[in-house]
């Protein structure tokens, strides 16, 4: 059962393709428990711009604005992120309060159209 970290070789890079030719937004997503848990559950985590892993449900709550903080405009750009990080990884992993799993994942698939339905509907490559 991996652990999050910030090793690219766990990561993923989706293209939400809406951009010019389809190319872009991307984020960079891992799956994963956070380094000590005790649970070891495995979640679904997306990299902030601050370097800091945000389990993905709570992204789905956030203002528009507050999730362009995990769109990167291009590949170069998430990788470039991903390649500055070192060390122990950054992770939000709680949910937001009074917010419990099952609320927020319906809250995420009625945004189907939204963030969410692009997520899903992303190409996934690995990062190299």
């Amino acid at each position: 059962m991996p652990t999050i970290s910030n090793s690219y070789h766990q990561c993923e890079l989706l293209n939400l393709g809406y951009g010019p030719n389809q190319r872009g937004p991307f984020l960079i997503r891992q799956t994963g428990s956070p380094p000590g848990s005790m649970t070891l559950k495995q979640d679904r985590f997306l990299l902030r711009k601050d370097g800091t892993w945000v389990i993905n449900l709570a992204v789905f709550v956030l203002s528009e604005a507050e999730k362009e903080q995990f769109l990167y405009n291009d590949a170069a750009e998430a990788v470039m992120l991903l390649d500055g990080l070192s060390g122990d990884p950054v992770i939000e992993a709680d949910l937001p309060s009074g917010k419990s799993i099952e609320e927020l994942t319906a809250a995420a698939q009625t945004t189907i159209t939204g963030l969410w339905g692009r997520i899903q509907n992303a190409k996934a490559s690995k990062v190299s």
